[in-house]
């Protein structure tokens, strides 16, 4: 039963802290180095106890080994869940297209966006759209009525300066 109740709690702590390895990371590249030092700390709180816990048994189970690694494989999962659709930041959609760029950028602009227009050598058009990371689903199925056959690419932005928004 020892083991058990051992097993659960590292499986859950690794949950734990691994999720929160994965925020702080996304932090750290958005240059939030503030928000990554805290996650930082607590994640390394919660890893320390979980490896004193495992390590001062006197029979290390290969369950304990299973729970730990199964628990790092699940705050990896749940970690990049959670920086997928709980934080925020910006996004750079490139899309290629051989249609008029005039009327889609009229219905780009009418839907919210703001972009801008390249015009090509090789008759294609590329057009610039940024927008908040929860846009874009929109803006995909958005793209997808105008031109499915349009070439899209998106980015994760560092940084807007004197934008459009």
């Amino acid at each position: 039963m020892k083991t058990l109740l051992l097993c659960l709690e590292v499986f859950f702590a690794r949950i734990l802290d691994v999720s929160i390895g994965s925020v702080r990371t996304v932090y750290l590249i958005k240059q939030k180095n503030f928000i990554a030092c805290i996650l930082a700390f607590i994640e390394l709180v919660i890893w320390f106890y979980v490896a004193r816990e495992t390590l001062t048994m006197d029979n290390i189970s290969f369950v304990i080994v299973m729970s730990y690694a199964l628990g790092y494989a699940i705050g990896t999962y749940i970690g990049g869940i959670i920086n997928k659709y709980f934080i925020d930041g910006n996004l750079m959609i490139l899309i290629f297209t051989k249609k008029d760029t005039i009327k889609i950028r009229n219905i780009l602009k009418k839907s919210g966006y703001g972009i801008s227009s390249i015009t090509m050598s090789d008759d294609n058009n590329l057009l610039l759209v940024e927008i908040r990371k929860k846009e874009l689903k929109r803006l995909r199925e958005l793209i997808k009525k105008i031109d499915k056959k349009a070439f899209v690419i998106v980015n994760e932005t560092l940084e807007v300066q004197n934008g459009y928004f």
